[in-house]
């Protein structure tokens, strides 16, 4: 993943909703086979919650973290810093799955991603990457988004932000089609990942009889679920450059507000209602 792919930016405005993101929650299908001396490598490890969300249950193990520049790794320290209990376990290094890892090969038991794939141009060279730093024995994990979000009410506003998500998302990526299945439409990253990622680790050369397939759904429906992904997507327009962004790709200031405006009612709707379809994979090595 280059930083030329990554099209959300690494504003506090938008990693706000990223640093929300837990071990039990986004990494919860993981949690079962981890030991306790268990390496692990978190790649795009953003604001490093997940990351160090891991350390407490590989006490006797390391926890490493990887993103593309230093200024969402010092948002990951910051965070790291806050906690009430020091870990000694985790570090945050820049790294690039697509460049090639500074790991030796065979150097982690667990190699993780959590939305990852859906911004890269190339999945199956990047599991091929993850495969390659896993050890013998070990396993790579992968959680992504599948592509349409459902929203109810589905209000303009909120259509309008699935069109302009979508094409922020995918817009930067090229097709990376499959060459054993032609007639399905383009692996476009950001297209489908959630349903494709076992499909990607399979051309990456996993095999299937070591893949534990799944999936999971992340719900925002209460009151205060709905406040706080409110004040997420707002934050990213009104302090996260997403108006720029967006504008860049076509839409218009009355599109954007109807957007704001509509995220708005939808917070305030007591039947207000989102969730995505989270796709999981567990690889074996």
């Amino acid at each position: 993943m280059g930083d030329t792919t990554y099209t959300q930016s690494w504003h506090p405005a938008v990693t706000a909703s990223h640093a929300a993101r837990t071990a039990e929650v986004e990494g919860s299908f993981v949690l079962p086979h981890l030991q306790p001396s268990h390496n692990i490598l978190d790649i795009g490890c953003g604001p490093g919650t997940i990351t160090y969300g891991f350390a407490p249950y590989v006490p006797d193990g390391r926890v490493t973290g990887i993103d593309l520049n230093q200024e969402i790794l010092d948002q990951a320290y910051s965070n790291l810093s806050k906690r009430a209990l020091p870990l000694s376990n985790v570090e945050f290094k820049i790294g690039n799955v697509l460049e090639g890892l500074k790991f030796d090969d065979d150097s982690f038991d667990v190699v993780f991603c959590n939305q990852v794939l859906l911004h890269t141009p190339d999945p199956v060279k990047a599991l091929r990457e993850m495969k390659r730093v896993c050890k013998p024995g070990g396993f790579v994990a992968c959680r992504e988004s599948d592509f349409p979000f459902r929203w109810y009410p589905y209000l303009p506003g909120l259509q309008l932000y699935d069109r302009y998500m979508y094409e922020q998302v995918i817009g930067a990526l090229p097709s990376v089609a499959s060459k054993e299945h032609p007639q399905n439409p383009p692996h476009a990253p950001g297209h489908r990942a959630g349903i494709l990622i076992h499909v990607w680790a399979r051309e990456a050369g996993f095999e299937v009889q070591k893949m534990v397939k799944g999936a999971g759904v992340e719900l925002k429906a209460t009151e205060d679920e709905r406040k706080r992904h409110a004040e997420n997507l707002i934050g990213r327009f009104e302090r996260g450059e997403h108006r720029e962004k967006w504008k860049r790709l076509g839409a218009s200031d009355e599109d954007i507000d109807t957007v704001i405006r509509d995220v708005k009612a939808w917070r305030d709707d007591v039947d207000g209602w989102y969730a995505i379809l989270q796709g999981q994979v567990i690889c074996g090595v």
